[in-house]
């Protein structure tokens, strides 16, 4: 089988792109940084199976974003809402103050996100991953 990188970078970009357009802005690095802060939040909140079967669906470079720092593990108890926004933000590298001034900004960064995936996944694996999600705070439907 031969690694085709070319490939796997376009698909990756043409993701990026899209999330873009999914938040109306052009900076590329923003969405990268909110997609992947999301991405890990939903990651860590979600028990391992269904993290790693979320992870099938990611084109190879975005499931290579997506596995940076990942463990096996407990899902994060998170009880509030507010509690999953401020989760979000703690997973931007530093970067949460800029690309989630407020808890508003993560609220529909997650919704953004969710939107996106719910395009791209399958049905089935979208509705585990919500699922997984909805017991402490609304997920898009």
């Amino acid at each position: 089988m031969a690694m085709n990188f070319d490939n796997y970078a376009r698909d990756a970009k043409t993701w990026l792109h899209e999330f873009c357009t999914y938040l109306g802005i052009s900076d590329e690095q923003k969405a990268a940084r909110i997609f992947r802060s999301v991405l890990h939040a939903i990651r860590d909140r979600i028990p391992t199976g269904e993290a790693v079967h979320l992870a099938a669906q990611l084109p190879i470079l975005w499931k290579g974003i997506y596995y940076d720092g990942f463990t096996v593990h407990e899902p994060v108890r998170i009880r509030h809402e507010d509690e999953w926004l401020e989760y979000i933000r703690s997973k931007d590298s530093g970067a949460g103050e800029a690309d989630f001034p407020t808890l508003d900004h993560a609220y529909y960064a997650f919704h953004d996100v969710m939107a996106f995936l719910r395009k791209h996944l399958s049905e089935g694996q979208y509705k585990q991953v919500a699922q997984a999600l909805h017991s402490e705070f609304t997920v898009p439907a």
